[in-house]
């Protein structure tokens, strides 16, 4: 009979702990459905200026600032407190692409306005040891949104 009783309490807990399991699957999922998953506009034009800011200085700013490390370490020090600006406008033509088709990314979705060309822009701050790869990117996002303070 006792072992009857500790089979029904057995057969609860694997019931239940299943069963919660679930519950919390469900609520993940349709968290995720229901906008959990979403990130603003903000966001999204931050990560997409900050990628062209990096392929920008990565692929062409570093290359052309010196024939070798010597001298791009020489110029690049003195940037590393003010950082080198570069805005939406020129990231946008840098590289022989459509301008066009990176602008028309900018725009802000509420107001329909598209960013600030000028005063949308990434700062980079190059680091020690100053190679293609040390450096620190800031981005100033000009779109219209609200700032938070």
């Amino acid at each position: 009979m006792k072992e009857k009783i500790k089979n029904i309490k057995f057969n609860k807990k694997m019931i239940i702990i299943p069963a919660i399991i679930l519950v919390i699957v469900l609520v993940v999922v349709l968290i995720l459905i229901f906008g959990g998953n979403k990130k603003s506009q903000q966001v999204t034009l931050t990560n997409e200026l900050k990628e062209l800011g990096v392929d920008f200085y990565e692929n062409f700013y570093y290359k052309q600032v010196g024939s070798n490390d010597e001298e791009r370490n020489k110029f690049l020090e003195k940037y590393k407190d003010i950082g080198i600006k570069v805005n939406l406008d020129n990231l946008s033509r840098y590289n022989g692409k459509d301008s066009e088709v990176v602008l028309k990314k900018f725009v802000n979705k509420k107001t329909k306005k598209a960013c600030n060309k000028n005063l949308t822009q990434v700062i980079i701050y190059p680091q020690e040891p100053y190679t293609q790869n040390s450096y620190k990117i800031e981005v100033l996002l000009e779109c219209g949104f609200e700032s938070k303070k």
